[in-house]
């Protein structure tokens, strides 16, 4: 009965070995693409944007 308690107790562990392996990888991924998109160069934006582009928007436009 001892036997089959400490199996149990073993494989229970590796059972949480493994998912605290699994996260701690998936935790490492994540981190690696945020990092990669950090060192992304910014997006430079040429568009020349003024007033008198919009217009007016009347009261049944709204």
């Amino acid at each position: 009965m001892s036997t089959l308690f400490l199996i149990a107790i073993i494989i229970g562990g590796l059972i949480v070995v493994a998912l605290i392996g699994s996260d701690i990888f998936w935790f490492l991924i994540q981190i690696g693409v945020i990092v990669k998109k950090a060192a992304e160069p910014p997006t430079q934006d040429y568009g020349s944007y003024s007033l008198d582009q919009g217009r007016d928007v009347g009261e049944r436009e709204r």
